[in-house]
Parts: C-alpha cells; structure tokens; sequence
C-alpha cells in the first residue's frame, strides 16, 4: 500500500509539473504586459504577429524597433497583450501572472485591458479581496492555436539546452524527491522540470563543487544541486581530448548558458556550453563574429564573439566590448522605449532600448541635443538629451531637463500643432484630462509636448494644468460659469415671472415695455464697430473652419446687461467647455453673431426642453423677435 501511495504521489507530482512546463505568463512592461518570445529559426514579426493575434505595428512599438528590420535567432521579443488577443473566452490558451507584493485585483485588472475583478476571481477561485504574495493568477486567454505549440517549443528550449547534443560523461541516481531542474546554476534561476528519488540522470558537466548540469530521461536539460546526486558511472570518454592548438589569449564568458558550436553558425551542432565568468582559451578569431575557443575541460569550438570580453592576456578574438569608458556622471531616463543609438543622428541604427526611471552612466555630452551614455547591461551609444535628467553625480555639462514632467490638458478638443502660433497646422488632439509629455516652454503663450502616441506639437500654455494647479483656462471658465449661473437664475425667475404676467393684461403691458426697451437697446448697439460681435476676431483666427462642428440647437435666452452696447454675446451649453468661441446663426435670415459659452445648462433650473439659451442681446442682434423657443445653429 505505501509504494501504491509514493507510485501515485510521482504520477500528480508529473502531471504537476507536465502542466506548468506549457505555461504563457505574462510580465510587466512599460506599455502594459507582455509576453516574452524567443526567436525561432524562420520566424519573424509576421509570423509572430500571426501566431499571438497581435499587429505587426504594435510589436515593434513595443520592443521600439523598426517592424522592417528581421529577427535574430535566439532573440526575446515583448508581445503585447491587448483587447486584440488577451480573450475572457475559458477553452483557449491561459495566461498566467506572478503576482507581486501590494498588488491587488484591480491594479491587475487595470494592468491586463480592465479585465472583471469577478472573472479573476472565478479563474482562480479566489474567494475574498486578498491574494497570497508571490501567488500564479490566469489573467485570461489567448487567442488562437499557434501560441500553446510556440510555449511548448519554448520549453522546448529551456536553459538552452534541451534535447542538444551535448555528450554526457556519465550517470548519476537521484537522491531525493522532486528535486528541481534549474535553468541556470543557482536556486534563482527557473525551475525547468523535476527529478524524482532514484531516476537516472545523464551528466553534461559538472559546473562547480555546487552545480551539475544534467540532462534527464524525457530530453530536459538543466541545473541540479550536486548533493542530490550520487554518481553511478562514468563513460570511458569523460572528456574530449585536448587539441594541441596553442592559444592566442584568454577570455572570459559574458552570459549564462552560451552555446559552443562545432562550426562558426548558429546553424551548426552544438558541443558544449560556456557559462557567466568562465575563462576560456581563445584559439583563433574567425571573423568579426566568431572565434574559435577551448574551455578548461577541453571542449573546443565555436562561440559568437559577442559574448567573449578579453581576459588576462590580450584575446585577439574577442573585441566585442570596447574598454570602459570613465563616466562624468549618472542620469534618469524620462520616457519610454527610447532608442540608444550608434551614432549622434536619428538616421543611425538602434544598438538598445532604455526604460523610464533607468539609471544609466553619462560618458560625454556631445551637443545640446545628443549624450553619450552606458547602461547597467554594457550597452553604449547616442541618446536625445532630452529624455535624460540629471541623476545623482552632476553630469557635467548635462542640464535638467524640463521634458520629465507631465501636463493635464483642460477643455474639448485642444488643438496641438506644429508650431507655436495659431495660424500653424493642427496635428493632433487633446481632449479633457489627457497627460501629456511636457517637453519645453516656448514662451509666456505656448508650451512644447507630446501625447501618448508620440505625436509632438505645440499648445496654448492657458490650456495646460502644471503640477496639479488649475489651468489659467479653467481658473477663467470656473469665474465664467459662477458668473453664468448667478445671470441663470436670474433669468430663470425672470422668465417664470414673465410666464405668471402673461395671465392679466397688466402682463400684456408689461411685456409691451419690455419690447420698447429691447428696442431702446437695439438702438444703442450702433455704437459696436462690428455687428458680428466682440468676439469675431479671435474666433476666425482660433477655430479652424475644416475641423469645426456645426450643429443645429432648440434655444431659449437669459438676461444680461452685456452684449447691448460692448457686442460681447454669451450663451450657455453642455457641448462646448466654458470659454469655447462659437458662431451663432439664425437659420431663418442667415444674421450671424459670435459669442463664447459662459457656462453649462446642466443644474440649471427651467433647462428642460431647452438645449442651450443665449443673451438676451445676441438674440435681438439675430432678429429671433419674442419667441420663448427657436431654433439656433451653432458652429464650434
């Protein structure tokens, strides 16, 4: 009965780990999660984009890379994760999320397209609020077939090793149960598979007194703790036999798990492997690519030059990384997937990619538009000085840059354009509450941003809210609206009283001096140059005419004493934010007045049935007569 019950416990303990092996789990990003994808012999973008039903366009703007340029084997690539392909439907492919400490639900529901809290309550079965630290939730499904057989040659894959043909020098027993298989040699690294009390286990190479790399019956190859391992035997060819090439220098290995090839291609047959830190013998340089090495245990072969730095003496195979360069200082970067370049110019290749908040090495500031800098990973290159802040040494001569900051636009539909002046072409929109990327100040009217898309342009600086202080736009539309609601009210209970007069005759008389005096005022408008309005001159020279909207509205008016003799015509709508400058035209005579909204019908009293209302003054100038309700159309 006992060895029924350890026989059962080894067949879950299998299953167990069978079902992790094919696992997608998704990481965090700068842009929203992704998944991470190593390059496959003959795949690309397009397959890729395929394969997890994601664009092309959106991949590459994830890894900020050109989408025309190829892939190289073996290269990680983000796949984004959005509405497109990250389904709720159960039955397709799951994906996975390690939490971490502090998140919730709803962070993760934000961070994966606002996915139902309850959804992730039912995948998981999770009962309250609260998940455990360091806990694997399924944040949904992928779309399509292809990405269960892509996870599963990944795994495929694990500690680059899998199913290679890397000759062992003998056999061990494990002494243990569930011993894991690592990626790497150390308890950090993933855990590729299980081993179970007493498998066999191939022997690749003994890595330290610590560390055995194995391989195991099923294919998998990977890292096990020595002490759970007893050898058993040893193949008479334990280690191939040292060539009597004499070496040109040493160099030392940059990189976990990094293939030895028996010819110089990525294509050839892989005959051992070299880990982080491990000196080897550099025999030979076969090109700018490859040289020919020898490791301690004799194994020779091929390795990509680029993960080969010089060692004790001068490797003439190896010059892969340039020397140190001494920094004048640190700095942060500010923005997201920016390109490290090879040279000072936007035309130069993209050697890497920085992320918001890295902390990278300045090496020289080239001029006031490019930097040179290193980051923690070795990567040099060119980077636009405006995405970078001083960090904690002075990077002389290096300035602060004002592009760290984030703005909040206030209005409908802010005109961005390409350059600082109303009469330049409009890019592109903000609408309200949208963050920007602040860059620059222009002047005392016009800022310098981007929006979320990258577009770059220029706004009215009145339109922007700085550091969480109310926008000079919203400061005048909030004294604007306080205004038009105290002339509301005002209205409204002299429109009720002149609802009540109209009863009697005495309301007959009433309304006939009204009339006399509307008159009165009529006559005292000849005295406004123009007849439009005050507010004409800025409306021609701020409202783009192709972009404009024009809709048609039931109006009714309210009193103020503007409009009579200055020309300056209001009205009050929900469509437009306070301040808008709108065309008003009486579709009756065609009479065409300009005015600006002082503030929303919304909460206004005796607002029902009516889709704005306008002063008393621009009605008259319209001719609309005495009507309580007509119709007005509205340009904006």
């Amino acid at each position: 009965m006992k060895k029924y019950f350890l026989l059962a416990g080894f067949v879950i303990s299998y299953g167990w780990v069978m079902a992790q092996s094919g696992r997608l789990i998704a990481e965090k990003s700068g842009r929203g999660a992704v998944l991470v994808h190593q390059v496959q012999p003959k795949e690309g973008l397009y397959s890729l984009s395929r394969a997890y039903g994601v664009k092309v366009a959106d991949i590459a703007a994830a890894n900020g890379f050109d989408k025309d340029k190829g892939l190289s084997i073996g290269q990680k690539v983000k796949i984004p994760l959005t509405a497109d392909n990250l389904s709720r439907k159960k039955g397709k492919t799951p994906v996975y999320y390690e939490v971490s400490a502090k998140e919730t639900l709803t962070s993760i529901s934000s961070r994966f397209n606002k996915v139902p809290v309850k959804d992730l309550k039912s995948w998981n079965r999770i009962d309250g609020d609260a998940i455990g630290k360091e806990k694997s939730i399924i944040v949904g499904y992928l779309d399509g077939d292809a990405p269960a057989a892509i996870a599963e040659k990944e795994t495929d894959q694990k500690s680059n090793a899998a199913k290679s043909n890397t000759k062992s020098i003998g056999q061990a027993l494990v002494k243990g149960t569930n011993i894991n298989i690592r990626k790497g040699p150390a308890t950090d690294q993933e855990v590729v598979g299980t081993a179970q009390q007493d498998e066999v286990l191939e022997i690749l190479k003994k890595v330290d007194n610590e560390w055995t790399w194995v391989r195991a019956q099923n294919g998998t190859e990977g890292f096990v703790a020595s002490q759970f391992l007893e050898p058993v035997a040893k193949k008479a060819e334990s280690k191939p036999t040292r060539s009597t090439a004499k070496a040109a220098g040493t160099a030392t290995v940059s990189g976990t798990n990094i293939n030895i090839r028996k010819g110089p291609s990525t294509d050839q047959e892989v005959v051992g492997m070299a880990q982080q830190d491990e000196t080897v013998d550099v025999i030979k340089k076969v090109n700018s690519e490859w040289a020919a090495i020898r490791t301690k245990d004799g194994v020779e072969g091929f390795v990509a030059s680029q993960f080969l730095t010089s060692g004790d003496k001068k490797a003439e195979a190896a010059p892969e990384r340039p020397a140190a360069t001494k920094s004048i200082g640190t700095a942060a970067v500010s923005g997201t997937n920016i390109n490290i370049r090879k040279g000072p110019a936007t035309d130069q290749e993209v050697v890497g990619v920085a992320q918001q908040d890295e902390i990278v090495d300045v090496i020289k500031k080239v001029n006031d538009e490019w930097t040179a800098i290193r980051t923690k990973d070795g990567i040099e290159g060119f980077v636009a000085s405006r995405f970078l802040q001083s960090g904690a040494r002075k990077a002389e001569p290096q300035k602060p840059v004002e592009a760290a900051k984030t703005v909040t636009a206030y209005g409908t539909r802010i005109n961005i354009r390409k350059g600082p002046s109303t009469g330049q072409e409009v890019v592109a929109m903000a609408q309200p509450d949208e963050v920007l990327t602040y860059i620059r100040k222009v002047d005392n009217e016009w800022s310098e941003v981007s929006n979320a898309d990258g577009k770059r342009g220029f706004v009215a600086s009145r339109f922007l809210s700085f550091d969480g202080k109310p926008s000079v736009a919203s400061v005048e539309a909030a004294a604007l609206e306080a205004e038009a609601k105290k002339a509301a009210d005002e209205a409204a209970a002299s429109e009720k009283a002149l609802a009540e007069a109209k009863r009697n005759e005495e309301d007959k008389k009433a309304e006939s001096l009204v009339s006399e005096k509307i008159t009165a005022r009529n006559d005292a408008e000849t005295t406004v140059p123009d007849e439009t309005g005050y507010f004409k001159a800025d409306y021609l020279k701020l409202v783009n005419p192709n972009l404009a909207y024009e809709k048609t509205f039931a109006s009714g008016i309210f009193k103020t004493d503007r409009g009579w003799n200055d020309g300056k015509y209001y009205l009050l709508m929900d469509n437009a934010a306070p301040g808008t400058l709108v065309k008003l035209t009486n579709p009756g005579n065609n009479k065409v007045v300009y005015a600006k909204v002082l503030g929303k019908m919304k909460g206004l009293q005796y607002s029902e049935g009516y889709d704005i209302r306008i002063s008393e003054a621009a009605a008259q100038k319209l001719q609309l007569g005495n009507s309580e309700k007509f119709n007005v159309l509205v340009t904006y």
